[in-house]
């Protein structure tokens, strides 16, 4: 869990700019396209929150829900954004849907069992 949010955390800072570099690009492009960037860079933000809360809450199995609804609401979000980024999305979404999907094998896709 610890590598996944570090990997995580090192990794959405570059990929923020990177995605507000891209807005005027992206809004000459397409009507929405800018707006994705916009978008794509506030998701990755929020990837930096995930990413400390699963540093914060490593080793603690009865924290791991709100890790968990924190990176299905990246997820989900990621996702919406294939729509108005279009091609970008290419570009900018699959370090945040890689890392995600990692995060959430790290904490773990469904409940915990309880013993």
């Amino acid at each position: 869990m610890r590598i996944s949010s570090v990997l995580m955390l090192v990794t959405a800072l570059p990929m923020m700019l990177w995605c507000f570099n891209l807005i005027n690009n992206a809004a000459l492009d397409s009507s929405y396209g800018g707006i994705g960037c916009f978008v794509a860079g506030i998701v990755y933000v929020f990837s930096m929150v995930t990413a400390i809360a699963g540093l914060v809450f490593a080793r603690k199995d009865h924290r791991y829900g709100w890790c968990r609804i924190l990176a299905y609401i990246q997820l989900l979000v990621g996702v919406l954004l294939i729509v108005p980024l279009i091609t970008y999305a290419v570009l900018t979404l699959p370090p945040l849907y890689l890392l995600t999907i990692l995060y959430l094998f790290a904490v773990g896709w469904g409940r915990p069992k309880l013993a």
